[in-house]
């Protein structure tokens, strides 16, 4: 083991790289211009690469303050305004998550990955989450409501989408 650590020692490649330097070639500055300028090139090829970066972290929203003497009209306007936006939000945020899973897709494709069945086994695997907390806020709203109350549906759906 020692030995392997002297040959791979920086004093020692210090050293070599000094011994090849002085000895005398012909090809001595060519060989080293040419590995500069390759070296270089695969550097400026790496900086100059573009890529997609993750979306920006959401934005920390603060508690509104409200009047108290809003009328029940008033605040069912907000509530639904602010489903709305919620909405909207959620169905950006789902695009760019289709986004990324069409290029892992398109990546597990180039390896040979059977990337349609895993595509389906997700979309399955979602569509049952989705259900579940369906369930879940549909358990909690009866828990909640008084019995013969109707919950308040948006009167456009389509407009938040």
């Amino acid at each position: 083991m020692k030995e392997f650590f002297r040959n791979v020692s920086p004093r020692r490649a210090i050293l070599d790289l000094w011994q090849v330097l002085g000895a005398p070639s012909e090809y001595r500055w060519t060989g080293m211009v040419l590995a500069a300028t390759v070296t270089g090139s695969i550097f400026w090829l790496m900086i100059h690469q573009e890529g997609r970066a993750l979306p920006p972290p959401p934005k920390v929203i603060y508690f509104e303050s409200w009047r108290a003497n809003r009328s029940d009209a008033e605040i069912i306007a907000g509530n639904i305004a602010a489903a709305r936006k919620a909405k909207a939000e959620a169905a950006e945020e789902e695009r760019r998550a289709e986004d990324i899973r069409k290029m892992y897709k398109a990546v597990g494709a180039a390896t040979g990955l059977d990337t349609d069945k895993m595509y389906k086994d997700g979309n399955a695997e979602r569509s049952a989450e989705e259900k579940a907390e369906f369930n879940r806020n549909k358990a909690l709203l009866d828990r909640y409501m008084e019995k013969g109350a109707k919950p308040v549906i948006d009167p456009s759906p389509a407009a938040g989408n």
